[in-house]
């Protein structure tokens, strides 16, 4: 049996189960195939209010975020039965619930770039029929690779299809300097005009406008004149957040703006742009979720000791890697 079809063995799960509980598990008996699965919810609402699956999408990332921990070690994607059985373990603990959930989140969006695995896109055609819930929504959350013009074509075909009102797209951004976004996001990757041409073609009249997520680092230029020079309030809402305390984001020295002295230059630029009519989202979690390890990577490390900071990236990286199960012969 190759390793695609081996079924997702759990190794460790932790947490708080009124917040999120974070999973780790691998398939096969090789620890450089593991994951982080994550069941949250959004508090103060219910899971039957709101109910969030958290997925990986690679073995690690080839992306290299300095602020994230997934970015210790990358070795190679996920196959769409490798992704649903991640949101079969989660199904699996709150048997019964999918079907009356209001909201049922599976967001592509834990360890790797969704972007870079075409699996993804099957992943999200076979949804449906492993979810049977009326509330089911599906997020993916993306750098925006350079070079992936078909894949998100493909993305968008499968949007309009099969997720007409219940998608989203979420596009982080991190900052509204060039110089900046390069060493956030180091690898080839959209400019703002060309992200903006992106996302306008996921929002569809009374669906979704897509996300651009800016997780703000203190020395990270956030204007929101700039903002506004590219992105239509009309068709795009901002998502603001922390820069969360990782070994990554330590060694790079990052600091937050969110939860510190510059917190007020935020407020500042919030109210900015809802004067300019942006839908503005304040994203700060609990706590207790930087306590239990919710931030990218992070359980895994702590659980299977990864202290690699070396990216075994890909040739090209805006070409979509191999697949796990093609690396072993799969």
């Amino acid at each position: 049996m190759s390793k695609a079809c081996e079924p997702l063995v759990n190794i460790s799960t932790s947490g708080d189960p009124d917040l999120a509980v974070v999973a780790v598990g691998k398939f096969g008996e090789d620890a450089r195939y593991a994951v982080e699965t994550v069941d949250a919810l959004d508090p103060p609402k219910s899971r039957q209010q709101k109910w969030i699956i958290n997925l990986s999408t690679q073995f690690g990332c080839p992306v290299g975020c300095p602020m994230c921990d997934a970015a210790g070690a990358y070795h190679g994607d996920l196959s769409a039965k490798q992704m649903l059985a991640q949101v079969s373990w989660a199904l699996a603990r709150h048997p019964g619930m999918a079907a009356t959930c209001a909201k049922l989140k599976v967001h592509f969006s834990r360890m790797g770039e969704p972007a870079l695995n075409d699996a993804v896109c099957q992943a999200l055609i076979d949804l449906p029929s492993l979810v049977k819930s009326p509330g089911l929504m599906a997020c993916v959350a993306t750098v925006a690779p350079k070079g992936r013009k078909d894949w998100f074509a493909r993305l968008l075909e499968i949007q309009r299809r099969l997720y007409p009102k219940r998608f989203q797209l979420q596009l982080s951004v991190q900052s509204t300097d060039a110089a900046a976004r390069r060493r956030l996001i180091p690898i080839p990757h959209l400019d703002l005009d060309e992200l903006s041409s992106l996302g306008l073609t996921f929002h569809e009249t009374n669906g979704r406008k897509p996300v651009l997520n800016f997780a703000l680092a203190e020395d990270a230029p956030f204007d929101p004149m700039v903002l506004s020079r590219h992105f239509d309030s009309k068709h795009f809402a901002v998502k603001l957040t922390p820069i969360n305390p990782t070994a990554r984001s330590e060694q790079h020295g990052l600091r937050t703006r969110l939860r510190s002295e510059t917190e007020a230059e935020v407020d500042d630029a919030i109210e900015r742009l809802r004067n300019m009519n942006y839908d503005v989202i304040r994203s700060v979690g609990d706590p207790k979720e930087d306590e239990i390890g919710s931030n990218c990577g992070q359980t895994l490390r702590m659980i299977l000791g990864r202290t690699q900071t070396t990216i075994n990236r890909p040739a090209n990286p805006t070409r979509p890697p191999p697949s796990a199960g093609n690396r072993m012969g799969a």
